[in-house]
């Protein structure tokens, strides 16, 4: 029973619990009944740190909600009385696909008999999990109905996912003469309906938790400060630069909108947000992978290339003013086997732009020669082990030999490193720096410092901010703040 606020709420031991998995399958489960255990006072909770904070979605995007929905979950209860978070963000994860047991969680959180769990000490966590398949967590103020209702519809209605409140116990209508006072603990929110005005809740607490309706307005009454663990889509998770598709010599950037499943061009050099313009009517969050590719076409304009997420065809988008073609098959299924393409210059020599992408099975890195409106044959360029690194970003020449080049972040460090360019091929990796963990959406664009040197845009997955790091001649120089809005 800890908070997943900021600071720890501390619980005095009481009875251990036995786990136990409730199929819930979009239906109420039924808690055991037994005595409610009294539970001491918790100390209070505080704001939930800055870098930590939910970025706010866009109202377009929260009113896309359905009047009602409800999700399909396996129910969890705790196996001690001090695995609250843990268990409840086991259960949040499991509606993204991901298994994890609420010990092992424990274990990463850092989670005690004598402090339990921490907001700050779980978020990054269960970020670690869920970035890579392009969403965040952050912390969220939901303190009156209409708040609350917005968005737990958002998380659970347009997202699919269930987000973790971080809630005070005692004041739970199912814990009714439960005495303490500002108990901290964890529960999450997996279905709503409008009309109702009521949110469905798991509570991992044996005794008296199990599946519970409540009204959005005590739900928002009974939540800790800046509690709700909201789940937010990462709006430029397929975020790619595409080159001048606006003909002002500046290269621009397409990302997706997960909630409508829209294309935004962002003209160079600034992408912000004011000046975007509609170049992909919706269908395009069935899409993944997209990257530039260069002119495949012969037209001089700069085009896409995406995979179908439903059948791993491949699909080359030709380039235009402001706007892409009729797209172009050039690969059939099992593209959606591979990961992290990313156009990367002319590697083979013929005078075209490659593709390079990691197999995810074994993790072996291939290269895909460019040809008029199609790929030739894949050559083999990385032995097994490229499934440890993560975001590949073709960038021009940057260690002094005229090729192309490759950078990529190895995933249990999060480090940096630079690979070469040769004929058909890579040289020997170096690491450029440390702390590109937490940055996603990597993209390699064009002249955004002013300095002639093509540079590398990246988004802080917690905050949704987009740096800029200016290109140098062996690298990059120190990030600048670009503009913010990157999450919803």
């Amino acid at each position: 029973m800890k908070s997943s606020g900021s600071r720890l709420l501390l619980v005095a031991p009481v009875a251990a619990l036995a786990l136990a998995a409730v199929g819930v399958a979009g239906t109420a489960g039924t808690a055991q009944a037994a005595p409610t255990p009294r539970p001491p006072r918790g100390d209070a909770v505080v704001k939930a740190t800055p870098s930590l904070m939910a970025p706010k979605v866009a109202a377009s995007a929260t009113a896309a909600a359905p009047a009602s929905a409800k999700l399909s979950l396996r129910g969890q209860y705790q196996s001690t009385n001090y695995k609250c978070v843990p268990t409840s963000a086991s259960m949040s994860l499991s509606t993204f696909g991901v298994s994890v047991s609420q010990d092992t969680l424990a274990t990463k959180m850092g989670t005690t008999a004598a402090k339990g769990t921490s907001g700050n000490q779980s978020l990054p966590v269960m970020n670690a999990y869920v970035d890579p398949l392009g969403y965040s967590y952050g912390f969220s103020n939901a303190s009156t109905a209409s708040t609350m209702m917005e968005q737990v519809s958002y998380d659970v209605g347009v997202l699919k996912r269930a987000p973790v409140l971080g809630v005070w116990m005692e004041k739970l209508p199912w814990n009714a003469g439960m005495s303490g006072s500002k108990v901290g603990h964890a529960i999450i929110a997996y279905g709503y309906n409008k009309s109702a005005g009521t949110i469905t809740v798991w509570d991992p607490w044996k005794p008296t938790g199990g599946s519970h309706t409540i009204s959005a307005a005590k739900l928002a009454a009974d939540m800790q400060p800046y509690g709700l663990d909201k789940v937010t889509a990462h709006t430029d998770a397929d975020l790619a630069s595409v080159g001048d598709l606006t003909g002002d010599g500046t290269a621009d950037l397409a990302g997706v909108d997960r909630a409508t499943g829209k294309l935004w061009l962002y003209p160079g050099p600034k992408s912000a947000a004011s000046g975007r313009s509609l170049i992909g009517n919706g269908g395009w969050n069935g899409m993944t992978e997209l990257t530039g590719i260069g002119d495949l076409t012969g037209d001089g304009k700069p085009d896409l290339i995406a995979a179908q997420k439903s059948d791993g065809t491949l699909w080359l988008y030709p380039g235009g003013t402001k706007a892409l073609g009729t797209r172009i098959k050039i690969g059939n299924g099992a593209w959606n086997g591979m990961k992290d393409l990313t156009g990367i210059g002319d590697l083979t020599g013929d005078g075209k732009p490659d593709l390079i992408a990691a197999q995810k099975s074994d993790g072996t890195l291939w290269l895909y020669p460019g040809g008029t409106k199609a790929l030739g044959t894949r050559i083999k360029i990385g032995n097994s082990g490229w499934n440890g690194m993560t975001k590949l970003v073709g960038v021009q020449d940057i260690t002094g030999d005229g090729k192309s080049d490759l950078i990529a972040v190895r995933v249990s460090e999060g480090t940096l490193w630079v690979y070469p360019g040769a004929s058909k091929a890579l040289g020997t990796r170096k690491e450029l720096g440390s702390g590109w963990g937490g940055i996603r959406s990597l993209t390699y664009t064009g002249d955004i410092t002013g300095d002639d040197k093509s540079d590398l845009i990246g988004v802080q997955s917690n905050t949704g901010v987009m740096y800029v790091y200016a290109g140098r001649a062996t690298g990059f120089a120190a990030r600048v703040q670009l503009t913010s809005g990157w999450n919803g």
